[in-house]
């Protein structure tokens, strides 16, 4: 099935320091409040994980490619000053980049399920 809008999901999977899931959860949110206004985003879900309490992932969706994400969207100032911030309060980061090609219960894809 092919995906009738150009939309592109990163998948970003945080592990992060000891003590510091608070002051990532602000940073996030000052970056979040920042991205939510740009005309190309569509949603975003944090999710803590149940078995790691230092592990949390970050499921944003964006209208475009991951080349036009890239682009236009990573070099925005108010991610010059998350990514800076970023390196004192994790481990590590794993950024996934998925195109959607089914769902169930939205209209990412406009496809219909039989």
């Amino acid at each position: 099935m092919s995906n009738n809008k150009e939309n592109v999901i990163l998948y970003i999977r945080f592990r992060i320091k000891s003590e510091k899931k608070e002051e990532f959860k602000e940073l996030l949110s000052a970056n979040m409040r920042a991205m939510e206004h740009e005309p190309a985003f569509v949603s975003a879900v944090l999710s803590d994980d149940i078995d790691n309490p230092n592990e949390v992932t970050l499921f944003e969706i964006w209208k475009g490619t991951k080349e036009s994400w890239l682009k236009e969207e990573l070099p925005k100032p108010y991610r010059k000053t998350y990514e800076n911030k970023l390196v004192d309060l994790i481990d590590e980061r794993i950024i996934s980049y998925l195109t959607p090609t089914n769902e169930w219960r939205t209209n990412l894809t406009n496809q219909k399920i039989d």
